[in-house]
């Protein structure tokens, strides 16, 4: 059975999506659904589209592995067989010289594109602007190893390391971490509310138009499962704290 832990699927239960998947593969291979000759990339979209009304098939893309092509749902990267036949997702791996991850090196190049159309101004940074390097974190307010990065800002700032917040409350943007983000980016003075926070102070309740949603469903999109989750400035995914000389070392790289 196909397993798809981030699609967005809207109403429909996992389980039920998988089991629309398979129907739609088992019947895609017995041909009553797709050609049996290679398909171009429109063709396969339009297929899949109509395979797969639950989902947005952003697009199919060579792979440069043969036999098969790569497609894009929302950022999700799947594969599907050049003549229609199969639908499958995992990672790809080169190995002809050394082993090299071609799924990952894609969802690092979606992250990047993704991360590059936030605003700046719809994130909290911390460092300056001309930093030797710039990383995002996904945060959350209540999250222990975010609080002890948070604590360390200083150590990072010293490595050239400027930190951009976006949030993400592990439980949910209706939940009292999420009360406290929208707190943090509705205070008046939203580094010094971040670090009062951080630190397990009262930063009271606020309310007012904020951009909390749009980060948590960008955290999803990304990949983001636990916080903190950093975003190198290409594009890769670091999960997890990692103090400042180690970060700086790995991005120096």
């Amino acid at each position: 059975m196909f397993y798809f832990p981030k699609l967005p699927i809207g109403k429909l239960t996992m389980k039920r999506f998988s089991v629309v998947v398979c129907a739609a593969v088992m019947a895609a291979s017995s041909g009553t659904l797709l050609a049996a000759d290679t398909l171009s990339n429109d063709q396969l979209k339009e297929k899949l589209a109509k395979l797969l009304p639950q989902v947005t098939v952003t697009a199919v893309n060579d792979v440069g592995v043969s036999g098969i092509r790569e497609v894009d749902v929302n950022g999700e990267i799947l594969y599907v067989s050049d003549d229609g036949k199969h639908l499958f997702q995992g990672d790809i791996y080169n190995i002809e010289k050394e082993m090299v991850n071609i799924t990952e090196k894609r969802r690092n190049t979606t992250r990047k594109e993704l991360m590059a159309a936030v605003p700046e101004k719809e994130m909290i940074s911390f460092g300056d602007k001309d930093a030797k390097h710039t990383v995002t974190v996904f945060t959350d307010i209540d999250c222990p190893y975010c609080a002890k990065l948070h604590n360390e800002m200083d150590q990072y700032n010293a490595e050239g390391i400027r930190i951009q917040y976006l949030f993400f409350p592990r439980a949910g943007v209706k939940s009292p971490s999420g009360d406290k983000a929208v707190a943090v980016w509705c205070a008046d003075d939203q580094q010094k509310a971040m670090t009062t926070a951080k630190s397990g102070g009262d930063v009271g309740k606020k309310s007012c138009e904020n951009p909390i949603q749009e980060h948590f469903v960008l955290g999803q999109k990304v990949g983001v499962t636990g916080t903190p989750a950093i975003i190198s400035e290409d594009g890769q995914l670091l999960p997890g704290y990692i103090p400042a000389k180690r970060l700086s070392k790995y991005l120096e790289q």
